[in-house]
């Protein structure tokens, strides 16, 4: 479910992101003028995620990587 807020003059979208350590996970982004181009960006957000075509950078170097999954898949 995207929720939608002002902030300021300016609209938000937000939503679940699933929970990681035992914290949730949630993906905003800010700057709309209208709470209907919030939904939208927060709809066409929320399918990318789904879908898996987002990416989310991660500064953990492949060897750190290889490490920790070693230790939690294998």
């Amino acid at each position: 479910m995207i929720n939608r807020r002002k902030r300021g003059v300016v609209y938000q979208y937000c939503f679940e992101a699933g929970k990681g350590n035992g914290k949730r996970k949630q993906l905003t982004k800010s700057g709309f003028r209208t709470k209907n181009e919030a939904y939208i960006a927060g709809q066409k957000a929320y399918d990318e995620f789904i879908n898996g075509v987002t990416t989310i950078e991660c500064n953990m170097l492949y060897g750190d990587y290889l490490d920790y999954w070693m230790k939690e898949y294998f």
